[in-house]
């Protein structure tokens, strides 16, 4: 509980009661140990405050109440302050520097984070701060480029997630000795096609498979991954920039799974689910079948309007 918190409650005290009764009472209890019942009413009402506090710090929106949180005595407060987006810059600023490494990951973490501040945690000495802003989606490019020489590949793997990344940094990371950040970078949708390329002809099946499955792939890189392993023919399939030539290839091919990943495939073709309505597998035929019939429907009906 806040000092000021203590002192009205004493004020309180002392304008309820006689003046005389008010110093009697403090004299009678000044040197006497408090009681267990008194001794658990407080604690049980420090607890309380300090459970409005940190509620305030998570829920308000009002700058002037978290600039007055940020600075209270409870850890717990200022992470949530820090954590709040309608945090004040200065009081982040300030919190930036805070004793406590969870309130600093807190700031790093802040979607209105302020310059300064990145620029301060980005040597913080605690890891978790590091990892925090090479995950902020908000990251500044700059700050991202001196994370992506940091010394923990923790940070580094952050930095290689994060989509604010440069495909100049992307590259770079790309030749990480640590196989987790070489394989962030085949899962960053930013990462550069030619870098894609590269990890496409990985001898690692783990990197290849992820490349299948990255969203920002393109038809050509997908396309040259048709005749490649059973689990890579399965993240193909499923890619949506996947060629219709492609998938009626894929259709074609022994292992179920594969199959399944073309018949549900929203941009599978007329012809791949013309071959899979004749499927051994009787719920793919059927998946098959009702999105051929769909497509066939559509077909007869703009015939015959014309």
């Amino acid at each position: 509980m806040k000092l000021r918190h203590f002192i009205a409650a004493v004020l309180a005290i002392a304008f309820v009661l006689p003046a005389g009764d008010a110093d009697s009472q403090f004299r009678r209890k000044k040197d006497e140990y408090v009681d267990d019942r008194e001794f658990l009413r407080l604690l049980q009402k420090a607890e309380e405050l300090d459970d409005e506090q940190q509620w305030r710090a998570k829920r308000t929106e009002n700058p002037r109440v978290l600039q007055d949180l940020a600075y209270d005595e409870e850890p717990w407060v200022r992470f949530y302050v820090a954590f709040n987006k309608y945090t004040p810059q200065p009081a982040l600023q300030d919190l930036s520097k805070d004793p406590n490494e969870s309130v600093r990951w807190s700031v790093a973490m802040n979607g209105n984070i302020p310059v300064d501040a990145m620029i301060l945690l980005s040597t913080d000495y605690a890891e978790i701060v590091r990892v925090g802003l090479a995950s902020n989606p908000a990251m500044s490019a700059p700050i991202l480029r001196t994370l992506a020489a940091d010394r923990s590949f923790f940070v580094r793997r952050k930095v290689a997630s994060n989509l604010n990344t440069s495909p100049s940094i992307l590259s770079i990371l790309f030749r990480d000795d640590e196989v987790s950040v070489r394989m962030a970078v085949a899962t960053n949708s930013k990462t550069p096609l030619r870098v894609m390329e590269k990890f496409s002809v990985d001898s690692d099946e783990a990197f290849r498979i992820a490349i299948a499955s990255n969203p920002g792939d393109s038809a050509a890189i997908l396309l040259g991954m048709i005749f490649d392993t059973d689990p890579v023919k399965v993240a193909a399939a499923e890619h949506p920039n996947m060629p219709a030539a492609g998938l009626e290839q894929l259709s074609g091919e022994s292992l179920l799974a594969v199959r399944q990943a073309v018949v549900n495939n929203p941009n599978s073709p007329p012809g791949a689910l013309r071959k899979l309505s004749f499927d051994a597998d009787k719920q793919l035929k059927r998946i098959a079948r009702t999105k051929l019939a769909a497509i066939l429907e559509k077909e007869i009906e703009l015939d015959r309007e014309r």
